[in-house]
């Protein structure tokens, strides 16, 4: 039997002990992570915070599908044409290179994009995804929408990386 990703809503700054709490009930849960520099009034310290704000992904067996909202902090799945939104492993693989990459891939050979161009990514851990390309001053960012969830995230790529796909 094959188990799919799926994503859950959950409450705000709940995440990571909602992913505690599912792997308490042996249900594999994902909380792709990203670590921020945060500054208090008397010191500066680097935490771990969510990469998309009130997401958790979940593999369950169909039986254990309703066992999630018994954990505090579930709100509901997402939802995608009247179902649970599946999410392919591809995505959690991006999200996971995210994740350890900090949004940076590595690439050798040069391409001329522009803004609004489409492209697909042709190296690194972000292989064979597409996305947009949007120009700040020398910095090529190429937005990379994971489908099953209508989120996109922001990822800096160098242009060599890229490839036109138009």
């Amino acid at each position: 039997m094959v188990v799919n990703w799926k994503a859950l809503y959950v409450n705000s700054r709940a995440e990571k002990k909602v992913v505690a709490a599912l792997r308490e009930k042996q249900i594999e849960a994902y909380l792709p992570l990203k670590t921020e520099l945060r500054q208090w009034s008397d010191r500066k310290k680097r935490v771990s915070v969510p990469l998309i704000n009130g997401y958790v992904f979940v593999k369950t067996l169909p039986q254990q599908r309703d066992v999630v909202f018994t954990v505090n902090g579930v709100i509901q799945y997402v939802r995608y044409n009247g179902s649970d939104a599946i999410i392919r492993e591809e995505e959690i693989d991006v999200l996971r290179a995210i994740e350890l990459k900090g949004y940076y891939a590595e690439g050798h050979f040069g391409v001329d994009v522009k803004e609004g161009d489409a492209v697909a990514i042709k190296t690194g851990p972000f292989k064979g995804l597409e996305g947009k390309v949007v120009m700040t001053g020398n910095e090529h960012i190429c937005y990379v929408a994971i489908r099953s969830i209508d989120y996109q995230l922001q990822i800096r790529l160098p242009k060599e990386v890229l490839e036109k796909t138009q």
